[in-house]
């Protein structure tokens, strides 16, 4: 089942990727911070109000392990202006790999799904900074202390604060 969840992860991913290079709009490459976590997005616009945005974390402790998370963030804009309001949704999965050195070595996927509301602001054409509040439900793995609630449901809200770059236009 793990092993699934995360092919159809992976196939999502290349899915928008492959969207992209079949149109003319445009992508970016854009870094988020929320918390102590840093993210990684690249968001496709795939029409004048709404960007598909895979989304990629891993962090890597020697003698701990591994933490690998992948998800889309749909976003909907409300209107598309130097300030440009949106709402959106967070779906994604975090996948842990202990090292084997650990007493538990087994890998435990956590599963998250979520609300979003917030604006990008574009200074220039290509480059834009955002801000965005969030509400998220996180499923744990039976064995997960992720969220120090092994197995259980969690609702948390968090903000995150982003920076992105555009590399291609919509052509005219």
């Amino acid at each position: 089942m793990k092993r699934k969840i995360v092919f159809v992860s992976i196939l999502s991913v290349f899915m928008t990727v492959h969207a992209f290079a079949q149109s003319k709009n445009r992508a970016g490459l854009s870094g988020s911070v929320q918390g102590n976590q840093f993210g990684i997005s690249i968001p496709v616009w795939l029409s004048e109000k709404f960007v598909l945005a895979p989304v990629f974390d891993f962090k890597y402790a020697e003698k701990v392990g591994s933490d690998f998370s992948i998800g889309l963030a749909p976003r909907f804009y409300l209107r598309k202006e130097k300030l440009a309001p949106y709402f959106g949704l967070k779906l994604g999965t975090m996948i842990n790999t202990p090292s084997k050195s650990s007493i538990y070595s087994d890998t435990k996927i956590d599963y998250v799904g979520g609300i979003a509301f917030g604006a990008e602001y574009f200074i220039t054409e290509i480059f834009s900074v955002g801000v965005e509040a969030q509400g998220n439900f996180t499923k744990s793995d039976k064995y997960s202390q992720r969220y120090g609630n092994p197995g259980g449901v969690n609702f948390n809200t968090a903000t995150a604060v982003s920076a992105t770059i555009y590399f291609s236009r919509a052509s005219d």
